[in-house]
């Protein structure tokens, strides 16, 4: 039970930690990669970087939280 008690509060985590990135810094990222097009100098899609965090935020960090939960529930107690 605590496994999964757990792996829900990672998935709170990982959702505010996805508005914040998509709130805060892939606007960042984008007006700069729009900025670095024009003399071509651009990196990464910012796209791809936040489906990257899409996939951290939802699926990462569920499995992480389900993985330590047991140790979670030992640590506090």
């Amino acid at each position: 039970m605590s496994n999964l008690i757990s792996a829900f509060v990672f998935l709170i985590l990982g959702i505010v930690e996805l508005a914040l990135f998509g709130r805060v810094v892939y606007p960042l990222l984008s007006w700069r990669h729009e900025e670095a097009k024009v003399t071509q100098t651009q990196g990464m899609n910012p796209k791809r970087i936040m489906m990257l965090v899409r996939m951290q935020s939802l699926i990462a960090m569920p499995i992480l939280g389900y993985l330590l939960g047991d140790r979670l529930k030992a640590m506090m107690g």
